[in-house]
């Protein structure tokens, strides 16, 4: 397993209560705090990359619908124009 030192700025307040820890102790609290800072940044990058995929499909689904309308209304006009046509 890697390891690496890393440098947090903490409040004198907070530093208090860890520093009455065994030096194990605060090892696991700061594993278990990187931890979860980590899976919490991994689940807002996926909610922002679903988000903008799910934005991105519905401009390709307006532009989807819109041209489906137009052909719907296309094809009632030539209903239209046929039927005008047959009944001469």
């Amino acid at each position: 397993m890697h390891s690496e030192k890393i440098a947090i700025p903490l409040s004198e307040e907070l530093f208090s209560e860890i520093k009455h820890l065994t030096e194990k102790e605060q090892d696991q609290l700061f594993f278990k705090m990187v931890q979860q800072y980590v899976e919490r940044k991994k689940k807002e990058q996926l909610i922002q990359e679903l988000k903008q995929g799910y934005e991105e499909m519905a401009v390709i689904n307006r532009g989807l619908s819109e041209t489906f309308a137009y052909c719907e209304w296309e094809a009632q006009e030539r209903i239209k124009a046929i039927r005008k046509v047959s009944h001469y």
